[in-house]
């Protein structure tokens, strides 16, 4: 059990804007309708995230190495599909600068620096970004990452009592709200509905970043140097035996990701919905307390302020962390420099970062002060266009793992299912 863990690592970038931000957001603009797309959201891309960590476990490959394998054109040994992925996902981070702006928010409700809210909430966002480069310059986010991941967690699970308590106030979920969201129904604004549903597919759950991510945690954490050669005695066993813990690790994050998620959402729409004024601002996250000072209290305020805080923090961190090896990988592919130089890995992955985090604090202070609305637009681009990329590219991948450790029939039934019922979802909202 002390292998598992990088689940847990994508879940603290998972566990952020999507179920901070976006799914309260869409709660409370639509109510319970689009339960449905929340939980299809967090769970069916489990499989997805197996197979893409089944691959690089059993050929000890990078991401950008595995989809190197994919068919089509090559620029000096890169697949095409690598290329054009990074380049959405440098759009995607739209919803990083809307999370400099919630932190922001989040700290001047907290200790406002000044009374002009916009250039208290700016204020704190630069320093965040500051402490950001201070602790993944310096390697000490590393000793700090157990202590968020518990306050993360606690903070997460208090959200899902919530529940519970909810059922003895005025908002208390009736057994009719609940299932009027498994209608498969877009609200009655389609094009509106449609476009929440898209975004809450590139936001929740181990999107397509996340599962992007993925193998660069599991191999960090040895899982391919436990494995070993494939000449040596009892390597499928080896093999098989680490993809079990990997299915396990995998399966840990959904069922967190899609309890904890399902509770944001539906306190949002039990509570959020019912309010004439809609999150939205620098104070957005703010707004979203109510979610737990409905339920348990104003005294919960703070609560939440110091849980929004944690979550939305190590969803920068993290997701700034994996930026820099996501395109270190894709420069080693590239031929820029030696992937097998550790130093040089260690200093193309600090240079990106560093580069990552100037534009995101150029952008936060040159873009209108709308968290939610950058953190929606940068998941809905995940969700339309990194998502079908990727899914289809790990599909051929996972029909070219070795025989020896590959999936399963009925694995491999359930990933076919899995992409077809995510594609159908996403072209029935984008051509609704």
């Amino acid at each position: 059990m002390l292998s598992i863990g990088p689940g847990i690592v994508v879940a603290g970038s998972v566990m952020g804007s999507g179920e901070l931000i976006n799914t309260p957001l869409q709660a409370a603009k639509f109510g319970f309708v689009l339960l449905w797309a929340v939980v299809l959201s967090c769970a069916i891309k489990y499989f997805l995230q197996v197979e893409i960590g089944r691959h690089c476990i059993v050929h000890g490959r990078t991401t950008v190495a595995a989809l190197n394998q994919c068919p089509g054109p090559k620029w000096r040994g890169t697949s095409w599909i690598a290329l054009i992925y990074l380049a959405g996902y440098t759009i995607t981070l739209a919803s990083l600068i809307g999370i400099v702006g919630a932190v922001g928010g989040v700290l001047h409700a907290a200790a406002p620096l000044t009374e002009d809210a916009t250039t208290s909430a700016r204020t704190w966002g630069i320093l965040m970004i500051a402490l950001t480069q201070l602790l993944l310059w310096r390697g000490i986010y590393n000793h700090m990452e157990k202590l968020v991941a518990m306050l993360v967690a606690g903070f997460s699970l208090s959200v899902v009592a919530g529940i519970a308590f909810l059922q003895g106030t005025p908002y208390a979920i009736s057994w009719e709200q609940f299932t009027s969201g498994w209608t498969f129904s877009l609200g009655n604004d389609a094009r509106a509905g449609a476009y929440a549903v898209v975004s809450l597919i590139g936001a929740l759950g181990t999107k397509a970043n996340e599962l992007f991510m993925y193998p660069y945690w599991i191999l960090e954490k040895g899982y391919g140097a436990h494995v070993g050669a494939k000449e040596t005695h009892g390597w499928t066993e080896r093999a098989r035996g680490w993809v079990r813990v990997l299915q396990v690790d995998a399966g840990a994050a959904t069922l967190l990701a899609t309890v904890c998620t399902v509770a944001y959402f539906l306190l949002g729409a039990a509570i959020l919905s019912s309010m004439p004024e809609k999150p939205e601002g620098l104070g957005v996250v703010d707004h979203m307390s109510q979610m737990l000072t409905e339920t348990y209290g104003p005294w919960s305020r703070s609560i939440f302020l110091i849980g929004a805080f944690c979550t939305l923090f190590s969803t920068l961190v993290v997701a700034t962390a994996a930026t820099g090896r996501m395109w270190s990988d894709l420069l080693a592919s590239l031929g820029v420099f030696d992937r097998g130089n550790s130093y040089a890995t260690s200093r193309c992955h600090r240079v990106v970062q560093s580069v990552y985090l100037v534009g995101i604090g150029i952008a936060f202070l040159l873009l209108p002060a709308q968290p939610q609305t950058l953190v929606v637009f940068g998941q809905f681009f995940a969700g339309a266009f990194n998502t079908p990329l990727l899914m289809f590219a790990i599909c051929y991948v996972a029909f070219r793992t070795d025989a020896a450790a590959r999936m399963s029939r009925p694995t491999a039934a359930l990933l076919v299912l899995s992409v077809a019922v995510m594609l159908a979802c996403l072209v029935g909202a984008l051509f609704s």
